[in-house]
């Protein structure tokens, strides 16, 4: 292989595949990327085994072949290189030489035949969304994560489902911890080419990786076939390997009772939450609501820290109670709306709280209690 392309083609996505090729697996290849020339340029290659990228950018190309090249080093090479222009040509024994009028790089390679397949994918049926929805709702459902070696599919993945609903075409996202449960849904076009679909599960780690390839404006194509999500973008695709498993029934949470919705001021409650989770700490997460004749009083008590305690004129009319809840997930969720106002549905202790906008269902958070 011997090839001239530009550090202003590839530069942006070899930074983006970092968190690709970054992450161990079985295979100490997928560390690095496979380049292999096409008609009029390059394809390039990127895999952790569950989430695959391949790219098409033009290049200059003298003598076809492939090669695989360390994709740390190489982004560190291009990213620093002196000239926009950039020769690469395949060595003896899987080297590579990388270089320019004044500088020459020679690097250890891997053999290309032993790069792992990525699946070729054949007659999907892509339908059309907005990049940007599509970016927010995998930054909703994946901030509700699970950490350590967590391994069933509804924890560690986000429930996808194609919803037809009357005339309506939804694509819904949900995610949970077991303690909070998220919930993002999307109205595509009457003409982007939705189609209902079996529900699916998608990793939170593949969705993450999607997200960086995701453009800020702009629309991207999407489908599912063959056990993988789709998704493309111009001469990009990425491919992330569905979980197999059950996403727990959360439909009937879904429609709370307005009798037990109190409006707040995000902004003042945002606030107040995040003073009192100044105390919060690992072994005292809580945070006491008092709800009693118009008023919430929020109470923060820790062995360790001290105490806080902070009051918020609310519409508030019905009987005195106390429930605690871990302020860090209400956070979460307000940070995610933009609205002036929001609704707290919240009912007793033995119930969870529904944050959500004033005015809007696309997107809300099921908040359970903590034992007082």
């Amino acid at each position: 292989m011997r090839i001239t392309i530009h550090k202003s083609t590839i530069a942006d996505v070899l930074s983006q595949i970092q968190g690709l090729t970054g992450r161990k697996t079985n295979l100490i290849i997928t560390e690095n990327v496979l380049l292999q020339t096409r008609e009029n340029g390059v394809e390039l290659t990127a895999t952790d085994l569950e989430t695959g990228f391949e790219g098409f950018f033009p290049a200059e190309v003298e003598a076809e072949g492939a090669v695989t090249i360390n994709s740390r080093k190489f982004n560190e090479i291009v990213k620093n290189f002196p000239t926009d222009a950039i020769r690469m040509s395949e060595m003896e024994n899987n080297w590579v030489e990388i270089a320019s009028d004044n500088v020459e790089y020679h690097i250890v390679g891997m053999d290309p035949e032993e790069f792992p397949e990525t699946p070729k994918i054949d007659e999907v049926s892509f339908f059309s969304m907005a990049s940007p929805e599509l970016k927010k709702m995998i930054e909703k459902t994946v901030a509700v994560g699970v950490g350590g070696d967590e391994k069933r599919a509804h924890l560690i993945g986000v429930n996808l489902e194609r919803i037809e609903q009357g005339n309506d075409n939804l694509l819904r996202m949900v995610s949970t911890d077991i303690r909070r449960l998220a919930k993002a849904d999307y109205l595509c076009d009457p003409d982007s080419g939705f189609a209902p679909g079996p529900t699916v599960i998608v990793p939170k780690k593949g969705l993450n990786e999607l997200n960086r390839f995701l453009p800020a404006e702009g629309r991207v194509q999407v489908g599912i076939k063959d056990n993988y999500l789709i998704a493309k973008k111009e001469n990009e695709t990425i491919s992330v390997k569905l979980l197999n498993g059950m996403f727990p029934a959360y439909e009937e949470l879904l429609a709370p009772d307005p009798a037990y919705d109190i409006i707040f001021d995000r902004n003042l409650l945002l606030m107040m939450l995040k003073r009192m989770s100044i105390l919060t700490s690992e072994e005292y997460r809580g945070v006491v609501f008092h709800l009693e004749n118009n008023e919430i009083t929020m109470r923060t008590v820790n062995a360790a820290l001290g105490e806080s305690k902070e009051s918020m004129e609310i519409a508030y009319d019905r009987h005195q109670q106390e429930i605690a809840f871990n302020p860090r997930y209400f956070i979460d969720a307000l940070n995610f709306i933009s609205t002036d106002k929001v609704r707290l549905n919240i009912q007793d202790e033995d119930h969870p709280c529904i944050v959500r906008s004033e005015d809007d269902l696309s997107y809300l958070n099921i908040i359970m209690p903590m034992k007082i």
